[in-house]
């Protein structure tokens, strides 16, 4: 196994085996109660019991259910756990839950944290040589403006986004996912 954490270029590998990874000591497949340190969740999305939520860097998290009323958090953090979502950490890393197991991971969050070991690619050119030429690419433009790349590679079920600050496409790396995720397993 390859901890992400102790090699992170690993994340560019173009023979990359998502089996092969662990996060943290976690690996795909684990089962989340087990694998998972409560203590250090900050965050979660996408529970079965939310209907709304406020959250974000910084805030303490709310959680709301469809009749509009505070939701515990343990009780939330218990339903993500138990069936599916995210969790998040502070250390802007996050895991992928489907039925009770470790399905992705995800690093996030450019110029902190982990991902600031790519910091050297400066623009998106030096990020396809870096990470290679993906599978399929989807720009993102609003207002005509170029807001960046959500790269797939579909062999190692793996996404990468490059947010772009310029047209050129100068920016930065902001989110490397491996696992099952929307679009890593191809189509």
């Amino acid at each position: 196994m390859i901890e992400i954490l102790d090699d992170l270029g690993v994340l560019a590998s173009r023979d990359l085996d998502p089996t092969a990874l662990t996060l943290a000591g976690v690996f795909l497949g684990a089962r989340a109660a087990d694998a998972l340190p409560r203590r250090r969740i900050t965050q979660v999305s996408g529970s079965p019991l939310v209907h709304h939520s406020y959250t974000g860097t910084g805030l303490e998290p709310k959680y709301y259910d469809a009749a509009n009323r505070l939701l515990p958090v343990d009780e939330v953090i218990d339903s993500v756990i138990a069936t599916h979502g995210m969790v998040h950490y502070a250390d802007d890393t996050g895991y992928k839950i489907v039925s009770g197991s470790v399905a992705g991971f995800a690093l996030y969050d450019a110029g902190r944290g982990h991902l600031a070991h790519f910091d050297f690619l400066r623009t998106y050119e030096q990020f396809l040589d870096t990470f290679g030429y993906p599978d399929r690419a989807d720009e993102s433009r609003i207002y005509g403006d170029l807001m960046g790349y959500s790269n797939y590679y579909w062999r190692s079920r793996r996404q990468a986004s490059w947010d772009a600050s310029a047209e050129d496409g100068s920016g930065h790396l902001s989110l490397v996912n491996v696992g099952d995720y929307p679009g890593n397993a191809g189509g």
